[in-house]
């Protein structure tokens, strides 16, 4: 860790936010080792394959749609963008807040891919 100022670019990470490439619709994943509330996963599998997380930046806390439907009232979805070894570089986000139950059933999925 260090100090940076305000405004700066942390190095290494993409300019933008949000990925290149999206899946249609998000893959689950399994075998997830995270810290909660607040920590990126430390280890997932997708696809049959293991990956080791090496550096993860957020949460960043997007909330449900509540105006389409009443089970959306409470949905969080907390997106952590990774790096694993190998050098992918992945958009994930886990269902709820990893504090009240109501939020989501603290599942882990996949939903895009950067460079």
């Amino acid at each position: 860790m260090r100090r940076l100022g305000a405004l700066a670019e942390p190095e290494g990470w993409p300019a933008w936010k949000r990925p290149v490439r999206m899946l249609p619709r998000p893959e689950l994943l399994s075998h997830v080792v995270a810290l909660l509330p607040d920590h990126a996963p430390r280890r997932f599998n997708w696809r049959g394959k293991s990956y080791r997380v090496i550096a993860g930046d957020g949460p960043e806390r997007i909330h449900g749609e509540w105006w389409r439907t009443d089970r959306e009232l409470w949905a969080v979805r907390d997106y952590f963008r990774v790096e694993v070894e190998g050098g992918q570089r992945f958009w994930l986000f886990r269902r709820g807040d990893g504090v009240v139950p109501e939020t989501g059933d603290l599942s882990w999925y996949l939903h895009g891919f950067f460079g």
